[in-house]
């Protein structure tokens, strides 16, 4: 079996975590000069953030980059 990273519950996982320590949306676009809607789109699960990004904002929730990510394994075609 092999990982891949599953997007949407990443997004979605990152927003929990902010929820759960009191992040605000607010508090991310100051702390990493992004936009409201950049953080907004990470959070609904339109884009993903940045490899920069998530350093921060790993940075910011005193996570690992590790932690942040969600992946879903799968099985290689071919490979039984």
């Amino acid at each position: 079996m092999r990982r891949t990273l599953d997007l949407d519950s990443t997004c979605y996982h990152i927003k929990t975590i902010c929820d759960e320590k009191g992040v605000t949306v607010e508090f991310i676009v100051g702390e990493m000069n992004v936009s409201k809607q950049a953080v907004y789109s990470w959070f609904s699960g339109k884009k993903m953030p940045s490899i920069d990004h998530l350093i921060e904002l790993a940075d910011i929730l005193n996570a690992s980059v590790d932690e942040l990510l969600v992946t879903r394994s799968y099985a290689p075609e071919g490979i039984c």
